[in-house]
């Protein structure tokens, strides 16, 4: 199979296979930090809530923005409360 016809082919299966919505990408844990951002707790406040460190925070808030594609925890946020009403 040719470069040509196999890109057509892997191009046809990603049209076919629904993109997960945001929610779906982000592991429970991930959900359960953006979730404690929303209401408004701070890194420290997380920390403790889920018994993990604040470098652990930064490093879930860090992971999360990477996958809803925004620059900080404001636009996930925003992304996640924009994402859950509709």
């Amino acid at each position: 199979m040719s470069s040509h016809i196999a890109r057509k082919v892997v191009q046809h299966f990603h049209m076919l296979t629904p993109a997960p919505p945001e929610k779906e990408k982000l592991s429970p844990r991930e959900q359960e930090v953006l979730a404690l951002l929303a209401s408004g707790f701070i890194y420290k406040e997380i920390g403790e809530e889920l018994g993990i460190g604040l470098e652990t925070v930064r490093t879930y808030v860090k992971n999360i923005c990477f996958k809803l594609h925004v620059r900080n925890r404001l636009e996930a946020i925003a992304k996640r409360q924009g994402g859950s009403s509709g």
